[in-house]
């Protein structure tokens, strides 16, 4: 399950303007309400409240209908462009380091739709590919993932996607769950599916993607059994003898789209054409997008706020950059010296950005502005404080003058061409919101949606301002079911001191999957149950219940409050809330990462915090304290010092109950790579709780 996701990502441009980005809040209601047959309320878009949408365009029912579409109307405009890796070098330290080509190269449309044509008839004439065959695609993000998938489609084969960071045993699992024979592999992630293939019978082909495939084929060990492909061999293949198109029809499956799991196995949510496709119209209807258009891709393809935005970016014919979130921007951990950035080379129009990384980008910028002049430093306080100013008034960024003198070499780290972001995939604190519409002068928005629901759910407008979610997509409806054990009920709007209608929301429309993957001959109790349990039929419409918490604002603007699984209640009643409380502990400039831990038996909450390094280190080297940051932390000062900055942080965000009365600190980053975070950045709290068990035990005793 994702929260805040996708598609949403792709939402809502405007026409560049000149001078101060001014959107004006829109008249009337964002969301209208209604009643199901069952009494519930049901909110549906304001524009469209009576159907759905199901396409982006006349006559398309597939995700093939629209790419041919695409390449009808934009045959000779660029499509999707990479930079080359020159040469690569190791440092110091042993990290390997990339210097990439100034320029990015770009396949246009017609030569696109070529290339997948040729790698589609590849994969029958090399791999013996089928319609309604399964293809695992496991592999970072990059030009050749949305060939191949796309290369699928046109075969009505079903792409099956597992994150690059997966470990071996995630890996074997989806392989075995959906008997996968062809594998596209990452040559860099060969080893991991080589560690595990004898354990995976199914497997017969993997085909290698990227830099260097034969060398990486050449080096594996696979079993005699599994053959190895380069992608540019199969793509010869094709060239040579083509085969016909096998075009899917809308209720056959697109995508098993394997989520990156908090707790236990990762799930495969099954998506239709069909459900692809209203994930798209509803996009589209809350957009003003056009072939004009740059995006840089960056983020995991296998997340669906990624798969959401590069296909309708793709539908409307945009031009789509691939970079890495190491080579982001000039200081990108993989770039070598010399190298620029792939966001200061592509200069993009539209970003979209998980909360986790603009909260990183914030502390960056916060950083080099505490490194200025005493001068340069009131000015950029007052810079930000005209900024909020500005927001609070409903207007985009700082005062002319303060961008600039100050925010727009800031702006100049993402190209400078930024015009629209969209964050996604978990919430967005207010402060960090604020902080990023003043320094890159473009409104930031949020969306809400789903795995389970193709992304969508709903989207703030770009003059929205009100801390909310937005308003529901066309091509969804939601309705707020009351959930007693959490005392959040519709019928809260008539307590005066809360004031909204409350409840766990529940998503429906064309948008909600087809269901968790089960296959026939391998049963699977738990997820048969959530397939009967999480998926409800009221009025014919089909619904997701999300697990999540909201309530309606007067205008139908949704609000995400709580979520079920994230409650922990306190030993005297009180209901804290986890991820509450971490995304105000990320307000802290201490802070780089933070879990908030509870138990049922304990009157209070404690917390776990990965410091930020730099500001940690200058207070203890201030203080006469020197050694490893990991000795730093250790010190009593430091450690006060940390828990008292935290703690004024929460002072008024939180109540007393809520605020961690003591911290457990370390310095190891958290990242998908170690295991405690998933590729969205969600917070694996098992992994957490059980690698850091002793230190939460030590600040609970």
């Amino acid at each position: 399950m994702e929260y805040a996701a996708g598609g949403i990502c792709a939402a809502l441009f405007l026409k560049l303007r000149m001078g101060r980005p001014h959107y004006p809040e829109r008249k009337g209601e964002y969301s209208v309400r209604s009643k199901a047959s069952n009494g519930l309320a049901v909110w549906s878009n304001a524009d469209r409240p009576s159907d759905f949408s199901t396409t982006p365009f006349p006559g398309c029912e597939t995700v093939l209908d629209v790419f041919n579409y695409a390449v009808r109307v934009n045959g000779s405009r660029p499509a999707v462009g990479e930079r080359k890796i020159i040469n690569t070098e190791t440092d110091a330290k042993g990290f390997e380091k990339l210097h990439l080509s100034d320029k990015y190269d770009w396949l246009t449309f017609a030569q696109l739709n070529e290339k997948v044509a040729n790698v589609s008839s590849g994969l029958i004439n090399t791999c013996g590919l089928k319609p309604k065959d399964k293809v695992i695609i496991y592999a970072d993000t990059k030009a050749d993932w949305m060939i191949t998938a796309q290369a699928c489609f046109r075969t009505n084969a079903s792409v099956v996607t597992i994150y690059a960071t997966l470990g071996a045993e995630g890996v074997e699992h989806g392989i075995n769950e959906t008997s996968a024979s062809i594998i596209v592999c990452d040559g860099k992630l060969l080893k991991t599916v080589q560690a595990v293939a004898s354990k995976c019978p199914s497997i017969k082909h993997i085909v290698c993607i990227g830099t260097d495939q034969q060398e990486h084929i050449s080096s594996s060990k696979l079993p005699k059994s599994i053959k190895a492909h380069a992608l540019s061999d199969i793509q010869d293949s094709g060239s040579k003898k083509r085969c016909d198109p096998v075009p899917p029809k809308s209720t056959d499956t697109a995508v098993i789209m394997y989520t990156s799991g908090t707790t236990g196995a990762p799930k495969g949510v099954v998506l239709a054409h069909s459900n692809v496709l209203a994930s798209m119209a509803g996009l589209n209807d809350s957009a003003d997008l056009t072939n004009q258009d740059v995006y840089l891709a960056y983020l995991p393809l296998a997340h669906i706020m990624e798969m959401a935005a590069e296909c309708l970016m793709m539908a409307l014919g945009a031009a789509i950059g691939y970079g890495s979130p190491q080579t982001l921007t000039d200081t990108g951990l993989k770039l070598a010296p010399g190298s620029r950035g792939d966001a200061p080379t592509l200069q993009p129009t539209f970003m979209v950005f998980a909360p986790a990384v603009l909260d990183r980008v914030r502390q960056a910028v916060q950083a080099k502005f505490a490194a200025a002049s005493p001068l340069l430093k009131k000015l950029v306080g007052a810079g930000l404080a005209a900024g909020e100013r500005e927001f609070h008034a409903g207007r985009i960024g700082s005062t002319a003058f303060f961008n600039a003198l100050i925010f727009k070499k800031v702006q100049k780290l993402i190209g400078g061409k930024v015009r629209q972001m969209v964050s996604g995939s978990a919430p967005l604190s207010r402060e960090t919101h604020i902080f990023m519409q003043t320094c890159f002068r473009c409104p930031v928005l949020q969306g809400y949606g789903l795995t389970e629901t193709a992304s969508c759910g709903t989207i703030c407008t770009p003059g929205d301002f009100s801390a909310s979610v937005g308003g529901v997509l066309t091509s969804t409806k939601i309705i707020l079911k009351d959930w007693e054990e959490g005392n959040y009920s519709t019928k809260d709007e008539n307590d005066a001191s809360i004031g909204l209608p409350r409840g766990e929301i529940l998503i429906g429309g064309p948008v909600v999957c087809q269901g968790y993957y089960v296959p026939s001959d391998k049963p699977n109790a738990e997820l048969q149950k959530k397939n009967e349990t999480e998926f409800s039929l009221i009025d014919g419409v089909r619904y997701f219940h999300t697990g999540d918490i909201g309530q309606f604002t007067k205008k139908g603007q949704l609000q995400i409050i709580d979520r079920k699984k994230d409650l922990v209640k306190l030993q005297f009643g009180e209901y804290v809330a986890l991820s509450k409380v971490e995304n105000v502990l990320k307000q802290c400039p201490y802070v780089a990462s933070a879990m908030c831990y509870a138990l049922s038996s304990k009157s209070h909450v404690i917390a776990l915090v990965v410091v930020n390094e730099a500001p940690v280190k200058k207070f203890a080297e201030s203080n006469g304290i020197s050694g490893s940051i990991d000795s730093m932390i250790k010190d009593p000062k430091v450690v006060a010092e940390v828990t008292s900055a935290v703690q004024a942080v929460c002072k008024g965000k939180l109540a007393k109950f809520e605020i961690p009365s003591k911290l457990a600190l370390d310095a190891e980053p958290w990242t998908p790579d170690n295991d405690m975070v998933t590729a969205a950045f969600k917070l694996k709290r098992q992994n957490l709780v059980k690698k850091y068990k002793k230190a939460l035990d030590a600040a609970y005793a």
